[in-house]
C-alpha cells in the first residue's frame, strides 16, 4: 500500500519541478561592454556618432546605467559573444518601427515629446527615423571646402542641426528639405512667385508648425490661426473700429500661407478674390437692366465708352479700399456707413 505524501513533501516536490523549469528557460542577461568594444567592428558609425549631438553627451546626462552606443542599442555582451549576431542586440534597423520610437522616447519624452503619441505625424505612422538620422554627420560647409581644397570626409563633417535626414540646399534649410519628402504639394507652393521666405532660409517650417506636437495643422498656437500670423504681421492684429469680417475670422480666408501665384499670398488675384463675397457696385456694374454702364450718378452715359469704367475699376479693389484688414477712421463714402475701408 502506497502511503500518501505529506503536504510539506508535496510543496517541496512542486518547488523542485518549478526550479528545474526555470533553469531550463532562463536566458543569460546581457551586460555592458562599452563603446570601445563597439568601435572594433563599427568604426565608421562610431566616427559619425562622435560628431553628432548624442555623441557630445556626458555619461551622467544619459538616463539609466548604460551610455553611448548601448544607451540606445542595449547591453552588448551577448552580441559580442555571438560574433556580432544581429539578433542578440537591439539593432533598430527598422527606423520606422515602434521599437525605434520607444527607444527615442526614453530620453525625448519631456516637453513636446509628451504630445508626440497623439500628434498627426505619429497617428499617420511617421516615426523618428523618417526625419532624423542619429549616426549621420553629413553637413559639409563650403568654407571648409574652399579653404582646404577638398571637402571633409563624410564621417568627420560637422553634424547637421537636429540630426536631420536632409541637409541645406538652395531650396531651403535642411529642415524644409526633410519636410518636402512627404509634403510635395507644399513644396510646389513654395516655388510660387509669392511665398513665405523658406527658400531664402529666413524661416523654416517650424517657424509656424510644431512637428512633434498635436493640434490642427500642428500650428504653434492654442488659439486662432490669426494669433500665429500676427506674431510677425503685427500691423494687421487690430482690433479696429471698422473691421473686415473675414479678417477677424481667419487669415486663411484670403491668404494661402505656403505660396501662390497672386501677390501678397492671396488665394486669387483681385478683383476675383473680393468678388467671392462682394457684388460689383456702382463703379463697375450695371445700375438697371437698361443702363448697364453709367456714371456713379446714374444719370449720364459714360463718355469714354460702355466698358471704360469696368476697365478702370475692375483691376484691384484695394486701389480704393486700401485698409482691407481694418481701419480706425471712417470712410468718405456715405453708402458704406463709414466702414468701406477706404482709409
Amino acid at each position: 500500500m502506497i502511503k500518501p505524501r505529506s503536504p510539506a513533501s508535496l510543496v517541496a516536490a512542486l518547488l523542485l519541478v518549478a526550479s528545474g523549469a526555470v533553469a531550463q528557460t532562463a536566458r543569460p542577461v546581457a551586460t555592458a561592454v562599452g563603446q570601445d568594444t563597439c568601435v572594433t567592428c563599427h568604426e565608421d558609425v562610431a566616427k559619425q556618432f562622435e560628431r553628432s549631438a548624442h555623441g557630445a553627451l556626458a555619461a551622467w546626462e544619459v538616463p539609466g546605467s548604460l551610455s553611448r552606443c548601448e544607451s540606445c542599442h542595449g547591453a552588448g555582451s551577448l552580441h559580442v559573444e555571438a560574433g556580432g549576431d544581429a539578433t542578440k542586440i537591439r539593432g533598430l534597423k527598422e527606423a520606422w518601427g515602434p521599437e525605434a520610437v520607444e527607444t527615442c522616447l526614453t530620453c525625448h519624452r519631456n516637453g513636446k515629446g509628451m504630445e508626440w503619441v497623439g500628434s498627426t505625424h505619429a497617428q499617420s505612422g511617421v516615426a523618428c527615423g523618417a526625419c532624423h538620422k542619429i549616426h549621420q554627420s553629413r553637413q559639409v560647409f563650403g568654407a571648409l571646402t574652399k579653404a582646404e581644397g577638398m571637402a571633409p570626409a563624410h564621417a568627420t563633417a560637422p553634424a547637421a542641426r537636429g540630426s536631420l535626414a536632409r541637409q541645406d540646399s538652395p531650396l531651403g534649410k535642411g529642415e524644409a528639405q526633410t519636410c518636402y519628402e512627404c509634403h510635395k504639394e507644399q513644396r510646389g507652393q513654395f516655388m510660387s512667385s509669392s511665398h513665405h521666405p523658406v527658400r531664402e532660409g529666413l524661416m523654416t517650417c517650424s517657424s509656424c508648425h510644431d512637428v512633434h506636437g498635436r493640434g490642427v495643422g500642428l500650428l504653434k498656437t492654442d488659439e486662432r490661426v490669426n494669433e500665429l500670423c500676427t506674431t510677425c504681421h503685427a500691423r494687421q492684429a487690430g482690433p479696429f473700429v471698422f473691421e473686415h469680417a473675414p479678417v477677424t475670422e481667419s487669415c486663411l480666408t484670403c491668404h494661402a500661407p505656403h505660396g501662390t501665384v497672386a501677390n501678397n499670398l492671396l488665394k486669387q488675384g483681385e478683383p476675383f478674390l473680393c468678388l467671392q463675397c462682394h457684388e460689383m457696385h456702382f463703379h463697375n456694374a450695371r445700375l438697371t437692366p437698361t443702363t448697364p454702364y453709367s456714371l456713379p450718378s446714374g444719370s449720364a452715359t459714360n463718355p469714354n465708352g460702355a466698358t471704360s469704367f469696368m476697365a478702370a475699376y475692375n483691376t484691384r479693389c484695394s486701389n480704393c479700399h486700401v485698409k482691407v484688414h481694418g481701419s480706425d477712421l471712417p470712410s468718405q463714402g456715405v453708402s458704406g456707413r463709414g466702414g468701406a475701408l477706404t482709409r
